[in-house]
This record gives structure tokens, sequence and C-alpha cells, in this order.
């Protein structure tokens, strides 16, 4: 009740999700359409996290998403790596209207990403990948039935599913987005070695990453490798963004607390960009 885009109206806030969790478990489909920011859509079956979350509060990851709401413009592109139900594909693709390259490797989790794309028209927008991310190409091995949490496992299981993983200079072949989100539970170490063109162009303004210590370490990777390959791209961070006053903060000692960062390159050009935005309206609320 706390949270930000409802902080002004809780009661409106609790009725509207209670009656949104009644239409979904009266549904027979267990599937129901929430309106999301900007006359977006997306199609919510009970399984998806992701998309629960933002039928709860209308920007499931509110700092972060409406960072790239601010940044984002109708002419740029945008890469979601690790899309999972399409978000943050949707927020870009339609609320702001940009260009999006896609990239989501299980197929279940897909499947329900070019749902929400189609259902928002937005198919000519949005480059959709079915492949995994990494740092070379190869075969890995997924989870498959944990929605948002799906990772990459050794082991090949009942809920497992192998697909093809590129490097992301190869699946993007030669586009530079404007901005890139990463969220690949862990796997984050492994894509950005499979990105060092991209993320060395100039033209890359900034990256919202999942960055936590425990899920780095199941694949030998460490926050502060992390780091130092944004630092030697020329990026500076970490940064927690706060949309009341569209202002980059450092997240000083609280910066463990909070498992998705920002990294910035070109900081003039991108509080630019976040000062002049357009505001959005979210659950009744403007950001």
């Amino acid at each position: 009740m706390n949270h930000p885009l409802h902080r002004r109206q809780k009661l409106k806030s609790l009725m509207r999700w209670m009656s949104l969790t009644l239409s979904s478990y009266l549904t027979p489909t267990r599937q129901i359409a929430i309106p999301y920011v900007g006359g977006a859509i997306l199609n919510w079956p009970r399984e998806s996290t992701s998309v629960m979350i933002c039928a709860r509060y209308g920007l499931g990851e509110y700092a972060d998403m409406a960072f790239l709401l601010h940044l984002l413009r109708e002419k740029d592109l945008f890469c979601d790596v690790g899309a999972n139900a399409g978000v943050y594909t949707v927020l870009a693709g339609k609320s702001v209207g940009c260009d999006v390259v896609s990239i989501e490797p299980v197929p279940d989790a897909y499947n329900l990403l070019m749902q929400n794309v189609y259902a928002n028209g937005i198919a000519h927008k949005v480059d959709s990948k079915n492949l995994g991310a990494g740092g070379e190409f190869e075969i890995l091995n997924f989870t498959s039935t944990m929605w948002s949490y799906n990772h990459v496992v050794e082991e090949v299981g009942d809920n497992t599913v192998s697909v093809e993983s590129y490097p992301i200079d190869e699946i993007l072949d030669g586009r530079v987005p404007l901005a890139i989100k990463i969220d690949v539970e862990g796997f984050e170490g492994k894509v950005i070695l499979g990105a060092c063109k991209t993320l060395a162009d100039p033209s890359l303004q900034a990256v919202v990453i999942e960055v936590w210590h425990g899920h780095l370490a199941r694949y030998g990777d460490t926050v502060d490798q992390l780091m130092n390959a944004f630092y030697a791209a020329g990026f500076s961070g970490p940064y927690w963004y706060d949309p009341e006053r569209r202002e980059l903060i450092d997240p000083g000692c609280q910066e463990r607390r909070k498992f998705n960062q920002i990294f910035v390159r070109d900081m003039g050009v991108v509080l630019e960009r976040l000062k002049s935005a357009r505001r959005y309206e979210v659950h009744g609320t403007s950001v």
C-alpha cells in the first residue's frame, strides 16, 4: 500500500487489485488482460510473476521502468535481454513507441511475450528472438517452469529445455540500442562477455542490469567483475533512479539490497532526456 503510485489512493488501489485477482480466478482460462502504462495491456496468466507485480503495482519495478519511460524516445532502439512475459518490451514498444530487440529463451515465456506483442499491435516494432544470450554460441539448458526465475542449469531434466544461445553482438548484428535491460538470473556476466562491441559503442547510453552476488556466483562470476566490465567500456555507476525528481542517485552502502542497477555512459545526455521526457499515467498517477 506504500508503493509510490498508490500512496495517495490506497483504498482505490486495494479495490483494483482485489477485482483483478478475483477476475483471474473466475475466468476459465485463468488468464485476463490487465491495463498497463500508456494505453498498453498485458495478458496475465496466474503463473507469471512479472505480469502479476505489474497488475498489482502498475509498474512492477517502479524506478527501473520509470527510468526507461523517461529515457527512451520513439525513434530509439531498446534491447530486452531476458524478456520473459515482455513487460519491458511492451513498455518500450507500446508505451514509448520505440523499436525493440527482445530476447527470451524459454518457450512458454516466449509464447506469452508474443501474446503481449500482438495484443498491443507492436509486432512491426519488435524483433523477437526465442534464443539464449551468452558469451559464445552454445546450447544452454534452462529451467522451464519457473517463469521469471528460469535460469541456466547444467543438467537436463523433466523441467528443462535446451536452447541455442548467441552473443548479444551477434544477435544485434550491427544495431546499437540506446539502452539495454539485462535480467538473466545470474548469467549476466556471460551476457556481458558476448556484448563487448555493443558496450563499447558510444551510442549505447544506459544499461539496466540485475546485479546480485548470489546469482552471479552460480556461474563463477562476481559483482566486481561485472562492475569492472562496465567501467572498462566507459560507463559510470551503479545508480538508482528517483522518478519524482528525475535524478540518478548513488545507492551507497544499500547497493546490495536492490538487485537492479543502472550504468550510464554520458550523464549529461541521459539527464537531459530524463528531465525533458513526457509524463505517463499509471493507475491514475502521473509519472
